[in-house]
Order: C-alpha cells, then structure tokens, then sequence
C-alpha cells in the first residue's frame, strides 16, 4: 500500500473538523500510488480523497490546485480542492502539503478496449484544447532538463545494451528538437495512464491525478496516453484497433500541424523512454528498501515499449 505518510484517526477528525465535511464516518489508505499518499474519506456528508504530496514543498502545489480548477471551470469532471472553513485549499498535515477532494464515482478500468480508448482520445484532445489559454506555463520537473541528468546518473546501474538505448534516444530526441523549437505546446496532463481516470460502464467519468501537469507538446502527451491505453505490455507492440480508436476520436476534436506529424515518431519514443527511465530511478532508488521497492512499477514495461517503437512508429493520420 502507498501510503507513505500515515494518518491516525485523531489526525483525520481534527482534519475534517476544519472543513465543511459533517462528521468522519471512516477512512481507508489507498494502494496502487507510488508517488503520493492518499486516502479515501467518508464523512456524514459523502465521500472524499484526501491526498498528501510526497514530492513536492508546499510552494509548488498550487500550481496543480491552479491547472485542475481551470479545467473544472471549462467543464472537465476533475478533482478540484476543496475549501476549508478558513479559505483555504491548501494546508499541511504530518509536515506534507495536503489537500481534500470529491471522491467521483466510477472506478478505475482493469484495462483498456476500443470504446475507452475512443472515449480517451475524444477528451484528451479537448482537455488540450482548454489547456491553451491557462495562464501559468511551468516546465515539466520530469521533462527535457531531468532525463539528461537522470540518464547520466543511472547510466553505471544499467546494462550497456540498455545505456545506449537510452543514450541514443536522448540524443535523437535533441537533435529533432533542434531543428523543430516551435510545435504546438498546451497545459497537459502528463501522466493520464488508464489507472488516471475513472468509468462508469462506457462513461469516463472522470479524469485525475493532475500532479505530472506542465505546459509542454501536446504530442508528448498523446504519445503518453497512446503508449499505456494501446500498448500489450508483453511486447510492449500496439494493439492497432485501440490505437485507431484513440488517434481517430483525438483527431477528430483537434487539427494537428504538419510538424506535429513529423515529430509523432519522436514523442512516441521518449514518451516510452521518459517513464523508462522514472521507475529505472524508482527501482534502484528503492532496492534495499524492500517494502518500497514492492510499490515500484516494473521498468521493463515501458523498456519493451520504447525497443518497440524503435521498431516502428506508426504514422500519425486519420484511418478511414
């Protein structure tokens, strides 16, 4: 279970005494997390998550708080903080940054299939189009900066074989980058796994954990979202009707530039490489620490992808 930071019951009584919550009921921690503590919260008036930051100071939360109450405000079922008796949205519980939010109903999907990727690119594509005017432009803390330090820091932990692969993309990476500085960029999610949303039956009924939010390719994102909803993480190959599903609903909301079809193969990549190496740095970070390291993600996974679309990267088009 992902629950870094506990909480008693006299710690949750004196949290929702400071909001408008009625009376605790129960509370249970939430497993599956790797990076945050989370808890669901049932009180007299419903039910809640109450989410505490692990990675981040209490400076740096209010720009996530920032991008989910923009896309609320445009329409988007997202997790919003809520408002305690003092004003506030944001406070600190055990030393951490905490926040609470609507628990929406739905749960999440065991995997994917061809409605819910059709029903992902359709709100992937409108999430990025409300994106555009949010104010606030924040660099990706897991972007272009961190995979050139990380990749040399982990770089004598790896095979050679898996060094140069990650060498190698990087740098194709950078140099297409180079040469194409102007693509479409937008406020984007950056982490929307399927295990980031929430359905009820054929019905996405939400979409949450906005805390890898960033202002960056909108490409990079739908190859974030492509490479986990359409993926056999077996192989790491696409399954081909969720992927026409996907990039069919997501074009179809939104016109694309003939350079971000240029750079498909490239976000696709390091898209794949990006949390590649995230659960590489999590995986060796926590390996002598057994209880932790059982939490991490397996980082092969998206290894098998990235060697994949090395293989191929499909173009990006509209399928008739």
């Amino acid at each position: 279970m992902a629950v870094y930071t506990s909480l008693s019951d006299s710690d949750m009584r004196a949290l929702v005494a400071d909001y408008y919550l009625g009376e605790l009921v129960s509370f249970q921690g939430i497993s599956g997390g790797v990076e945050n503590t989370n808890y669901f919260l049932t009180t007299t008036t419903g039910k809640y998550v109450v989410t505490l930051f692990e990675e981040f100071e209490l400076e740096e939360v209010p720009y996530f708080l920032d991008v989910v109450a923009h896309l609320k405000h445009k329409g988007f079922n997202v997790p919003a903080a809520l408002i305690d008796i003092h004003g506030e949205r944001l406070r600190e519980v055990k030393g951490r940054p905490a926040i609470i939010v609507d628990c929406f109903p739905g749960g999440e999907l065991k995997g994917t299939d061809e409605t819910s990727c059709r029903l992902m690119g359709e709100a992937l594509a409108k999430l990025h189009i409300a994106g555009e005017d949010f104010p606030e432009h924040r660099d990706s803390h897991r972007g272009v900066a961190w995979w050139h330090k990380t990749s040399q820091a982990i770089k004598a932990e790896l095979e050679p074989a898996q060094a140069e692969l990650l060498q190698s993309q990087i740098a194709a990476f950078d140099d297409f980058i180079a040469q194409h500085g102007d693509l479409p960029k937008t406020t984007i999610h950056g982490d929307l796994f399927y295990n980031n949303t929430l359905f009820e039956g054929n019905t996405l009924s939400a979409i949450i954990d906005f805390y890898n939010a960033c202002y960056s390719w909108a490409m990079y994102d739908l190859a974030i979202v492509v490479n986990d909803w359409c993926s056999d993480m077996s192989t790491g190959e696409l399954d081909q009707n969720k992927y026409r599903a996907l990039l069919k609903a997501y074009l179809h909301e939104r016109d694309v530039t003939p350079e971000e079809a240029e750079a498909w193969p490239y976000m696709l990549r390091i898209a794949a490489l990006r949390f590649w190496l995230s659960r590489l740095e999590a995986w060796h970070g926590a390996k002598h620490d057994p209880e932790r390291l059982a939490q991490q993600h397996d980082p092969l996974e998206f290894q098998r992808i990235l060697e994949a679309r090395v293989r191929f990267a499909p173009a990006l088009t509209v399928f008739s």
